[in-house]
């Protein structure tokens, strides 16, 4: 967060717009200047709420990249990780949706940048999110069980994710995906968190489970290794560089912490 000619501004990344906090307590006031001569623009400015009674937007013209907003959240404090999110999301939203699902109509920017509308065949459209779980697996041992995806740096290892098919529940997704993906069975599956995360707009649902048989194998397509660690285990690989975990600002890596019980004591996070 800086500061320049008493307006806040949010780095969301480095390739995106900036989150822009106006001086109007109101509505009403939305299409003046404010006090520092900016200029509010609803094809760009989106609201994403109050902070200290104060109203925020996003400048909202380009869409981030995931990397970029992954750096950011480990850099921002809390309140600035829910507007940097709000912020990607309503970007990405509006980048990507100028035509009507319904009849092809352009549809303009509405109530502020929280939605969309359809003037041809007046439908009001909202952000879309889709539900994914993401799981820490462990075994009767209290081992905790961490996958490679295919795309990741070689080192990169972390607990598995997927999303929800229509007409599945939740916990029948982990079911499915742990199945899928590492060929293993779970029960005792329990909520355990959720976390919004517009890459490109998700909501991260997290669960534990326990395997019914330890024994796991690796799709070979999107996991390529897994491998059971135990506490002392995981501390040597990640102190060692042989294992590098999840960006803290992750799901991920909280539910992975839930699982260690000292996240202090780990070390070696990017």
């Amino acid at each position: 967060m800086w500061e320049a000619g008493g307006v806040r501004l949010l780095d969301v990344s480095a390739d995106s717009g900036v989150a822009v906090r106006l001086d109007e307590t109101g509505r009403t006031h939305l299409a003046s200047r404010s006090s520092t001569g900016v200029l509010y623009e609803p094809n760009r400015h989106f609201y994403l709420g109050r902070v200290d009674q104060t109203m925020i937007f996003t400048a909202g013209r380009l869409i981030p990249s995931q990397i970029n907003l992954r750096h950011a959240l480990t850099r921002l404090p809390e309140v600035e990780v829910e507007l940097a999110v709000r912020a990607v999301s309503l970007t990405q939203y509006h980048a990507t949706n100028r035509f009507c699902p319904r009849c092809g109509g352009l549809t303009r920017v509405d109530d502020l940048g929280r939605s969309r509308f359809c003037d041809h065949c007046e439908t009001p459209l909202f952000p879309r999110t889709d539900p994914a779980i993401i799981v820490a697996i462990t075994d009767t041992g209290d081992r905790l069980l961490l996958g490679h995806h295919a795309g990741w740096e070689d080192n990169r290892y972390s607990i598995f994710a997927g999303f929800a098919e229509a007409g599945e529940s939740l916990e029948q997704t982990v079911c499915r995906e742990m199945a899928e993906e590492v060929n293993v069975t779970v029960a005792d599956v329990r909520y355990a968190g959720s976390q919004p995360w517009p890459m490109p707009h998700s909501l991260m649902v997290g669960f534990t489970a326990v395997s019914v048989t330890g024994e796991f194998q690796p799709d070979g397509t999107e996991i390529t290794h897994a491998e059971w660690f135990d506490r002392s285990g995981l501390r040597a690989a990640v102190q060692s560089g042989q294992v590098v975990l999840p960006t803290p600002a992750s799901i991920a890596y909280r539910l992975i912490m839930q699982w260690y019980g000292q996240a202090d004591e780990l070390g070696g996070q990017p």
